[in-house]
């Protein structure tokens, strides 16, 4: 009987150490909200950021890194010769979870519409009228505020035939 007190005992304490360890992951309705309009936001102005090559406004939704990371991108393009012109037509998050009350980690499905462009004679070399794509957002509270920390966009394998339209140079 004594033997079985203690196997409560301890059951207990474990139980009671998880319960104390575990993490709330499932936002409140105003932090959803929050985080997606931020995530929307940071999309909208990193449409901004490729069509005019200037990486300036995304500083009020990324960190630094972030921001360096798409200024590198937009390098790549332009070494290559190529300038996109971007919009976002619609965004669907599929999971939103917070832990420790400041990070955040936020799955989506984008839909863009992207034409591609010379960068030098300025004409149009390609264009994509539905381009998806399932992408990851990390997201850190600072001062208050959700910044996107990194996007990371999914490989989804071979892109859907028909959805891209190139113009003959």
């Amino acid at each position: 009987m004594k033997d079985m007190r203690g196997i409560l005992v301890a059951i207990v304490m474990i139980v009671a150490a998880v319960g104390l360890g575990c993490e709330r992951f499932e936002p409140t309705e105003t932090e959803r909200r929050a985080i997606e309009g931020r995530v929307t936001a940071y999309l909208h102005a990193l449409a901004d950021a490729y069509s005019s090559l200037d990486t300036s406004e995304l500083s009020e939704y990324a960190t630094g890194s972030e921001t360096s990371e798409v200024t590198m991108m937009i390098r790549g393009l332009v070494g290559t010769g190529d300038r996109v012109e971007a919009r976002l037509l619609s965004v669907e998050f599929t999971t939103v979870t917070v832990f420790r009350e400041i990070n955040a980690n936020v799955a989506a499905n984008e839909v863009w519409e992207v034409v591609r462009f010379d960068a030098f004679s300025g004409r149009e070399k390609g264009r994509a009228p539905t381009t998806v794509q399932d992408t990851m957002f990390q997201l850190r509270k600072v001062d208050g505020v959700w910044m996107i920390t990194a996007r990371r966009v999914n490989p989804q394998g071979e892109p859907t035939p028909g959805t891209e339209v190139i113009i003959p140079t």
